[in-house]
C-alpha cells in the first residue's frame, strides 16, 4: 500500500506542476483559421509564451494570441502603446517611419488612421492597448473590427510552431 501511495503523490505533484506551467508560462494552441497565412495555417500547432506578456515585453511584429468577445484570435502587433500608426497609399507608417511588411498578404490597406479605429480618441495607441492586424489583410477580424486589444486580453505571443514538423519555426517576428 505505501508504494501505491508514493506513486499517487508523485502523480498529483506532476499534475500540479503541469497546471502551474500552463497557467503562468506556456500553453499549446491549434490555429483555427487562415487569417495569418502564410505565417500560420489552420491546424498548425504552436506554443504560446505567456512570460513576455506578464512582464510587458511585447513588440511590434510579434504574433499574439488574444481573447475578444469570448473567442481566441491570433494577429500581429502593428502598434504598441504610445505609437502612431497610419497607412498611406497602401504603406504602413509607424511613428512616421515607413515599415516593410513582407508577411502581409491577400489584400492591402490603402488608407487607415487610428482616429477611425473603434473606441479611439486620437492618433496614438492608448496606454495598455495594442493595434493588431492579420497577415491576410482582407480578413478584418482584428483591430479594424474589434478596436484596440487591451493588454489584459492578450494571452501570450506565439514563440514556436512544432507541427507540422517540416514547418517547425522559432519566433514569429516581422519587423
Amino acid at each position: 500500500m505505501p508504494r501505491i501511495l508514493k506513486h499517487l503523490i508523485s502523480l498529483v505533484i506532476a499534475i500540479i506542476i503541469v497546471m502551474l506551467i500552463q497557467t503562468f508560462l506556456v500553453r499549446g494552441y491549434v490555429v483555427q483559421d487562415k487569417a495569418m497565412q502564410p505565417t500560420l495555417s489552420p491546424e498548425d500547432r504552436v506554443i504560446i509564451n505567456k512570460v513576455n506578456t506578464m512582464f510587458n515585453r511585447l513588440h511590434g511584429g510579434d504574433v499574439i494570441l488574444y481573447r475578444q468577445y469570448g473567442q481566441l484570435h491570433i494577429s500581429r502587433i502593428i502598434g504598441q502603446p504610445g505609437e502612431t500608426i497610419e497607412f498611406k497609399k497602401g504603406q504602413l507608417y509607424r511613428n512616421d517611419q515607413q515599415v516593410d511588411e513582407p508577411y502581409a498578404t491577400q489584400g492591402q490597406i490603402k488608407h487607415l488612421e487610428l482616429r477611425h479605429v473603434k473606441g479611439s480618441e486620437g492618433d496614438i495607441v492608448p496606454p495598455d492597448a495594442y493595434f493588431v492586424l492579420n497577415d491576410q489583410r482582407n480578413n478584418q477580424s482584428d483591430s479594424r473590427t474589434y478596436g484596440y486589444i487591451q493588454h489584459s486580453d492578450i494571452i501570450g505571443h506565439v514563440s514556436f510552431r512544432y507541427y507540422p514538423l517540416q514547418r517547425m519555426t522559432w519566433q514569429f517576428k516581422g519587423d
